[in-house]
Formats: C-alpha cells, sequence, structure tokens
C-alpha cells in the first residue's frame, strides 16, 4: 500500500481523494427476441437504460442459437446508489412488445492474489 501511495503521490493525486472514488457496479443484462424484432428492442434498451447515470457500456448481438432468435447481451455500468432504478429499468425491458425472455447477471469480480 506504501508503494501504491508513493505512486498517487508522485503523479499529483492525493491517496485520500483516490480512496473516496465510488466503484461503478457493473452488471449483464442478456435479451432474447426474435431476428427481425431486433433494431425495434435495441432502441427500447437504449432509451430505457441510458439516464439519471445508468450507462450502456457496451452491446453484442449474437444471432448464433436459432435463425428465427438473437441476443443481445448489454453491459451496463452505474453507480451502487441507483441498483434500484435499474432493477425497474430491467424490468420494463421485459415488457417491451417482442422480447421473449431477460437474464441478469452480476459481473463475477476475480481477485488476484
Amino acid at each position: 500500500m506504501r508503494l501504491f501511495d508513493l505512486f498517487l503521490r508522485r503523479a499529483g493525486v492525493s491517496a485520500a481523494k483516490a480512496r473516496l472514488v465510488a466503484p461503478l457496479s457493473v452488471s449483464r443484462l442478456t435479451v432474447i427476441c426474435p431476428r427481425h424484432e431486433l433494431p425495434h428492442v435495441r432502441r427500447q434498451i437504449y432509451s430505457g437504460l441510458n439516464g439519471s447515470g445508468i450507462r450502456v457500456a457496451n452491446l453484442e448481438i449474437d444471432h448464433s442459437d436459432s435463425h428465427h432468435t438473437a441476443q443481445a447481451c448489454v453491459t451496463i455500468t452505474c453507480p451502487p446508489e441507483l441498483r434500484s432504478e435499474l432493477m425497474q429499468r430491467a424490468r420494463l425491458i421485459s415488457d417491451v412488445p417482442g422480447v421473449l425472455q431477460v437474464k441478469w447477471a452480476e459481473r463475477q469480480r476475480i481477485a488476484l492474489n
């Protein structure tokens, strides 16, 4: 820890300020829908999630499971205090016409020793 504090001092950053930065929560949402509905569902995902501190960090489309369905894997970052807002907006996405299934998963943290 002392080495890290030395690095921060040389970079011109106060160690106390560096510890006060709140970590962002990173989650992953998988939305399954018919392939022809994907553009509409994608617009609904962005309009439903972007805003009030919640940010869509990445959106990947996977067509490999079936010729008729597609999966949109959405990586979302938000502060921990907006977690309930994120859950509410994810429930609203499941109500969008054309959405077949919504899967929710926390991104697992890996500790390196």
